[in-house]
């Protein structure tokens, strides 16, 4: 059954999880923190995708993995395909480096733990909300010291693990002087794909700014070469 809760303001969300007390909990704070004007929340990946398809504007999808009958990776396919302007959120008690890698080469903005505290989950989804990819904050099988740029002595490749092959081609492009728009036309993408890939790459090198990933890309991209 899907659920929906009205409140006075911005984009509404959508949440799809199969477990009904979390899909209350959330309900219930997405409107005291955002005061979203509409909270859908689904059970299913066909719930879901019947929402997605309709006529409302989600601004924002939070989605658990393993859902009943569906592959992760094919779940988060599926949603953008119906709706690929949405900001997808993977919410999920998962800490495996491989379900963050996945999730976020689908093209979700963010892969947040179940297991944070109520004020550092608020801060992570006003993050994406905001505009940035958010990962998550744990090393512990997760992108570890590559999300930090420091190798502590292993190969480079170590450090470049958690790029996907998408997020390699950007980064080379980046070393070699290209603007956005230049990688955009390169790899026939949007220049906001080129922003999101750059958004976590810079993350995941540990860099703030377009000089510093390009200066650190350089010297693992010829270490690894």
């Amino acid at each position: 059954m899907v659920q929906k809760t009205t409140f006075s303001a911005v984009a509404p969300v959508i949440v799809i999880d199969d477990d009904e007390f979390f899909r209350v909990a959330m309900d219930a704070v997405l409107g005291e923190w955002f005061g979203t004007h509409a909270v859908v929340t689904c059970a299913t990946a066909e719930e879901a995708v019947e929402e997605l398809s309709g006529g409302t504007d989600f601004g924002l999808g939070l989605v658990d993995l393993n859902m009943p009958g569906i592959d992760n990776r094919d779940l988060l396919d599926t949603l953008k395909a119906a709706r690929p302007e949405i900001r997808l959120v993977v919410l999920s008690a998962s800490r495996s480096r491989e379900d963050i890698l996945m999730a976020l080469s689908a093209g979700a903005h963010g892969f947040i733990s179940k297991g944070l505290g109520i004020g550092e989950a608020e801060a992570a989804i006003r993050q994406i909300a905001g505009g940035a990819v958010y990962v998550p904050p744990f090393t512990p099988q997760s992108v570890g010291a590559a999300a930090t740029g420091d190798t502590g002595g292993q190969p480079p490749s170590a450090a470049l693990a958690a790029l996907t092959p998408r997020q390699m081609e950007v980064l080379r492009l980046l070393v070699a002087g290209q603007p956005n728009k230049g990688i955009a036309r390169a790899l026939g993408i949007n220049p906001s794909t080129v922003k999101f890939h750059l958004s976590f790459i810079f993350q995941t090198l540990g860099v703030s700014n377009r000089v510093e990933a390009a200066t650190m890309g350089a010297r693992l991209l010829r270490d690894e070469d």
